[in-house]
């Protein structure tokens, strides 16, 4: 049961002073203390707020926020199946959990291309103008198809090799494809500095073959870890689901693009 003189923390019309800070109990929830934390709601000892503190707790967050996503990203680029297999596992808190990666990515790459002007067209007419926004707008989803196109690769080859369950290999296709964002932020990043349109035009005409080709590697490399390919006997596997990958990418988002002019012809009454 609460301390009772929890209840009364904040109603009290007393001065507020360094003496309220030296309590035994929690004053979050009124419990005794018996060391630095509260043994029944986990917080630590407070202390009087001040400038430093502030300053201290407040770094602290943004911190370990950051040192975790930055090693998780880190560990995920370096061996992506490793990554991926050692979170199936079991080890999952020292990983990040495959959907708050993703986001993250995700996130960071939509403000790129934004900063950048990457899918911004030049557009002549107010009606073209309007037509672009609608796809824009229904083309955010766009982003995730890599994980259908990894994931239908993994199941047709690998789907019975090791035991992983469906909901395992989707979570190494969901890393994976964030490894794949995290590429394209990197090749998004010199146009930052070289705003040339011809540069940017140069750079929209040949990034998607060399991405192409570099995430099919990803893919592949990724596969070989989480699936433990380690025989040459059975490189054909790796080969044959690269070549899976490339085949459902470029239908999936053949079928998105048609289904997003579909629409937007349907609401501009096209």
């Amino acid at each position: 049961m609460l301390n009772p003189t929890a209840s009364r923390v904040s109603d009290s019309p007393a001065r507020v002073s360094n003496s309220h800070f030296d309590r035994d109990d929690c004053l979050n929830c009124g419990v005794p203390l018996t060391g630095a934390y509260c043994a029944a709601c986990g917080q630590k000892k407070a202390a009087r707020i001040g400038g430093s503190t502030v300053r201290k707790e407040a770094w602290s967050r943004f911190r370990w926020f950051e040192l975790d996503a930055i090693k998780s990203v880190w560990k995920l680029i370096r061996s992506p199946g490793g990554f991926a297999r050692d979170y199936v596992l079991g080890k999952r808190s020292a990983q990040m959990h495959p959907l708050g990666l993703l986001l993250l990515m995700i996130g960071a790459l939509v403000v790129l291309l934004g900063e950048t002007q990457y899918l911004v067209p030049t557009l002549a007419s107010e009606e073209a103008q309007r037509m672009f926004a609608l796809v824009r707008e229904y083309s955010k989803w766009s982003f995730s198809l890599g994980i259908i196109a990894i994931y239908a690769s993994a199941m047709l080859v690998f789907r019975k090799r090791l035991g992983y369950n469906a909901t395992e290999i989707l979570a190494l296709a969901v890393y994976i494809h964030a490894v794949c964002i995290a590429l394209q932020i990197v090749n998004q990043l010199p146009l930052l500095v070289w705003r040339a349109p011809e540069v940017l035009q140069w750079h929209r005409k040949w990034s998607p073959w060399t991405m192409g080709v570099a995430q099919t590697l990803i893919v592949v490399f990724a596969f070989r870890q989480f699936f433990r390919v380690t025989r040459w006997r059975e490189v054909w596997k790796l080969v044959l689901a690269g070549g899976l990958f490339i085949a459902a990418k470029w239908g999936v988002q053949q079928l998105y693009a048609r289904a997003v002019v579909e629409i937007v012809h349907w609401q501009m009454g096209l």
